[in-house]
């Protein structure tokens, strides 16, 4: 004869963990959880049963590709995020000194295009910019690609160009650089023994404008000694086109 089932069931053993009711009498995972949904007005995404799927779990890739995980909120077509719009950004930044960008350093950036399709997303940008008569133009320089001026408009360039080089600079200061230029590197003892004392406010005012750096040479004091932007400032390509100290001058 089969047995009754008891008329009281035994109570199901006290929930433990994260779900278990605090100690001290305060809310539990499950109510804080179920007051915060109906507070923001959503369901409560920790409801009993309804544990998330495992299906719904995104994977995240961690890859640095430029063109990963990107997508545009504008329905405008030229605002999409794409190879072509990521190399026109990089080529509009530039690299610094003007150096071509090459194709297999974007290639590098972005996942499946290859150099070839670089060069062709180049040219195919500067037939755009024909078409559109903009200003600016896509141009093979070296091993890569730049986006400058066109011709009639580069003048424009220069002037913004020098305005920028222009560095104005005391009698103190000049000789600081025509010492350094033709004795580089010189430590600031040897400034002194060649005739020019200048105060230590002048050689950070010139290093701080980029016009001298200090260089560490050995286990002695650093030296210093003139910059790229030195040339630029004095338009000389390099130190060979320095007058001789000597010259008189012109």
């Amino acid at each position: 004869m089969p047995k009754k089932p008891p008329a009281n069931p035994p109570a199901p053993p006290p929930s433990t963990g994260l779900h278990a009711p605090p100690a001290d009498g305060g809310l539990s995972i499950d109510r804080l959880a179920q007051a915060f949904a109906a507070m923001m007005g959503t369901a409560d995404p920790y409801a009993a049963g309804e544990a998330k799927p495992a299906a719904d779990v995104v994977q995240v890739d961690a890859s640095p590709d430029l063109d990963d995980g990107f997508s545009s909120t504008n329905d405008d077509a030229t605002c999409r995020v794409s190879p072509s719009s990521i190399l026109e950004s990089l080529l509009f930044v530039g690299l610094p000194g003007g150096e071509p960008l090459t194709s297999r350093k974007v290639a590098s950036l972005m996942r499946g295009v290859r150099p070839q399709e670089v060069d062709e997303l180049a040219e195919e940008l500067n037939r755009k910019y024909i078409a559109n008569n903009c200003p600016y133009e896509v141009v093979s320089k070296g091993a890569g690609w730049v986006m400058r001026l066109r011709p009639e408009f580069a003048q424009f360039g220069n002037v913004l160009e020098t305005r920028a080089r222009l560095v104005r600079l005391d009698g103190e200061s000049l000789d600081v650089l025509a010492v350094v230029a033709w004795n580089q590197p010189v430590a600031r003892d040897r400034l002194v023994e060649l005739g020019c004392d200048a105060s230590p406010s002048i050689l950070r005012t010139l290093v701080r404008r980029g016009l001298l750096e200090l260089v560490q040479e050995g286990e002695g004091d650093a030296s210093y000694r003139t910059t790229k932007k030195f040339l630029e400032v004095f338009r000389l390509d390099s130190l060979a086109d320095l007058p001789k100290p000597d010259a008189p001058p012109t």
